[in-house]
């Protein structure tokens, strides 16, 4: 699904095309047809509409027709049309039943959601490279060397928030979005991609424009014809921008790599220790086992799949917070306690446990969608209870349940203590963590497919909300709201939403000087 900063075909899109598209929609419709299930559809094309008008309705109204599914077809599977094209929505107990099938795939939707022929949107192909590199690194690298990067992710910090929110005494304003998109693509690219290039302005640039100009582009062909795809580009300022852009990426990672490999070349010849680098471009390298696969690509991938997911829920915390100040406190506290103890040693991060509720509270009540564990079948998938997913649907689980008041109570309600009470309960503490999945709570999707990097994403936003929350006060500016706009059935910050803060006066720690493990 797409995220509310895109807009629609705008002048860069030739009238000629948009008028062929017209024209042949309705062939192209007949002829996708094919082999599906016959379930009931909450927005189907009728004699008089096309589906690019249907399409471009969700954009607007996917809330709406959601919720006419969800009240018409209660308890059962429905289709639906969306940006996306044709997809089947399948209730919150589907879940546990698809959680671990291989016949679906979370890659292979994302490479078709994203045309990944087209030239720009290729490096996205990454995640599904026959390596699996993408998931690989975040799995087995990134996961299992967290603590190894705890330390140059707060350096990077203290450096980042001061070069990004100052250290003045008096009440500032600035952008939420964009502020907290700029401190974690700072952040996020300091593992990523080492010390040569996070400071990098004209890559972190790329890191940040690459996923919303890929997102506006992805909308227009989204709603063209398979077999029109190929021209689409031609005439789309969208799509060449996203092509530039990763052409420019390629020209900036490429020197990096190469300089690498010839220092680990060099050390071969002279039979010294191989230098190795801390960072998911070297992990990389390790991963694909000499296979071919684009460095730059993959960096692209790995910005794209994490720095605005993570941006959004950190943005989303940091709203809602502002807008309980009572939270900031117990808050505090707890990040003190916590600190002068264990430091910034691996123990830490997890004994915030009011922090990591925070959090998932946060993602429960402002979710970046209202549907999750997106699917496309490799083949005929039939489920335990009969149900068959055709080879070539779409499918998506209805992530309601974290919105059920029988599971939790007043779910409208931020409650920053939500999940840390269910977590000293033994039949809650395995779900209550925000790393943890369930059919309850779907959002970093579930099973085997969940978002592998979530482990990171969970210590990078604790880390940064240290420095945010013990170094400044924080409230909205007046007139400004932390309500997320609306895009078909996703969520993102409002880019007009306007944060205030200033540096405390007294800190009551020193977060340069805590030791790591």
């Amino acid at each position: 699904m797409f995220q509310p900063i895109i807009s629609t075909m705008d002048s860069g899109t030739s009238p000629v095309l948009t008028a062929s598209i017209l024209v042949v929609v309705t062939i192209g419709l007949l002829l996708l047809k094919g082999q599906r299930n016959k379930l009931p559809h909450v927005n189907p094309i009728g004699i008089a509409s096309l589906q690019f008008q249907k399409q471009l309705e969700f954009i607007k109204d996917g809330l709406k027709i959601l919720e006419r599914g969800r009240s018409k077809y209660l308890g059962q599977p429905f289709r639906m049309l969306t940006t996306n094209g044709e997809l089947t929505v399948l209730p919150p107990e589907y879940a546990n039943m698809i959680r671990n099938e291989t016949g679906l795939s979370f890659a292979k939707a994302i490479v078709n959601d994203f045309s990944t022929h087209v030239p720009g949107f290729d490096p996205i192909a990454v995640i599904d490279h026959n390596s699996h590199v993408v998931q690989d690194v975040a799995r087995k690298q990134l996961t299992k060397l967290l603590n190894t990067v705890t330390e140059p992710l707060a350096q990077e910090t203290t450096f980042a928030v001061h070069h990004i929110f100052g250290n003045s005494l008096e009440w500032q304003q600035a952008p939420l979005a964009d502020s907290i998109l700029n401190l974690v693509a700072r952040l996020s690219s300091r593992v990523f991609l080492g010390e040569e290039l996070c400071r990098d302005e004209e890559w972190l640039a790329i890191t940040k424009e690459y996923t919303v100009d890929g997102f506006r582009a992805a909308v227009e062909l989204a709603i063209v014809p398979q077999f029109l795809k190929f021209l689409l580009p031609l005439f789309s300022s969208k799509c060449q921008v996203v092509r530039r852009k990763a052409n420019r990426a390629r020209e900036i990672i490429t020197p990096v790599i190469e300089n690498r490999r010839a220092l680990k070349n060099k050390a071969r010849l002279e039979g010294k220790p191989i230098p190795s680098f801390n960072d998911a471009l070297d992990w990389g390298e390790t991963e694909t086992k000499g296979m071919k696969y684009n460095p730059a690509d993959f960096q692209l991938t790995l910005a794209f799949a994490a720095i605005h997911t993570t941006s959004d829920l950190l943005c989303k915390t940091l709203g809602l917070l502002a807008e309980h100040p009572d939270s900031f406190k117990p808050l505090r506290e707890e990040m003190i306690t916590v600190l002068k103890q264990d430091g910034w040693k691996k123990s830490a991060l997890y004994n915030m446990k009011l922090l990591d509720s925070t959090l998932k509270e946060a993602q429960r009540v402002r979710p970046n969608s209202l549907l999750s564990m997106r699917r496309v079948a490799t083949k005929d998938v039939k489920l335990q209870n009969g149900f068959t997913i055709r080879r070539g649907e779409n499918s998506m689980v209805d992530a309601r349940a974290s919105q059920d008041p029988t599971i939790f109570p007043e779910p409208e309600k931020f409650d920053i203590y939500r999940f840390l009470r269910m977590r000293e309960q033994p039949q809650g503490a395995n779900k209550a963590q925000l790393v943890a999945t369930s059919p309850e709570h779907i959002h970093f999707g579930h099973g085997t497919q969940a978002c592998p990097g979530r482990f990171f994403a969970a210590n990078e936003m604790k880390i940064a909300l240290c420095h945010l929350l013990l170094k400044y006060d924080w409230e909205l500016a007046p007139g400004s709201t932390s309500e997320p706009v609306n895009f078909g059935v996703d969520f993102s910050v409002n880019p007009e939403t306007q944060i205030r803060f200033k540096r405390r006066e007294i800190v009551d720690i020193d977060l340069e000087s805590l030791v790591f493990d």
